[in-house]
């Protein structure tokens, strides 16, 4: 259940007995036990919170980019218009507030990276490189780091269209081409997994060369699960 009201815990069950003409035949009626309740009102520059009934305490579950939470939490929204991935959900009732691809906890937590990293709940790319936290997650780059990012950086003759990019160690990348900057279906051309850097974040220089027939002029590089 999402919005204001969290789920059920607890059932008052009344059964009545009805006489028909086919003798008596059972009803039963269950009414739910809402686990919180609550309001605001506000006068002149005071604003009032109520809230009732926590049995159970405080807990919040997700699915998707919906935010089920028990007791009085979301009975009532601050914030309604602060929306900051400008996707219809407040962010009060998003998981994710900054649309990066990470959850608000996994980027309070830092557990999305390895060593563990917190990133800024409201802001996609911390570390501004044009990358998002979530992507950046995907790499296994620093994403408080603007030069640690997955980037293509030299294209280059050396035996054949020499490619190298700022890689992970321990990451396995596939490189694409195609012969038109905007349109056409990239092509792989290479896999290679890239090997050493320094710890925490084994930032490597990785290469492939291009042996292939495609005349190709642009590529990319992506990094594989």
């Amino acid at each position: 259940m999402t919005g204001a009201r969290a789920g059920v815990v607890g059932w008052m069950v009344a059964s009545v007995w009805l006489a028909g003409s086919e003798g008596l035949a059972q009803f039963t009626n269950r009414s739910s036990v809402l686990d919180g309740a609550g309001g605001t009102s506000s006068g002149g520059s005071f604003t009032n919170i109520s809230a009732a009934g926590q049995p159970g305490g405080i807990a919040t579950s997700s699915g998707g980019s919906y935010v089920n939470q028990a007791g009085f939490l979301n009975t009532f929204i601050l914030r309604p218009g602060l929306d900051t991935d400008g996707n219809g959900l407040p962010d009060e009732l998003d998981s994710d507030n900054d649309g990066d691809g990470l959850a608000d906890l996994a980027e309070i937590e830092g557990s999305g990276f390895s060593p563990t990293t917190p990133t800024q709940v409201n802001v996609a790319d911390t570390d501004g490189d044009g990358v998002p936290d979530g992507s950046e997650s995907v790499a296994g780059t620093d994403p408080t780091n603007p030069n640690a990012l997955l980037e293509v950086f030299r294209i280059a003759q050396a035996g054949g269209q020499q490619i190298q990019w700022i890689a992970r160690g321990g990451k396995t990348y596939r490189v694409l081409a195609r012969t038109n900057l905007l349109a056409g279906t990239f092509t792989p051309i290479a896999t290679n997994t890239a090997a050493g850097g320094v710890a925490p974040w084994f930032v490597v220089t990785n290469t492939a060369v291009d042996v292939s027939s495609l005349g190709a002029e642009f590529y990319a590089v992506e990094v594989l699960p």
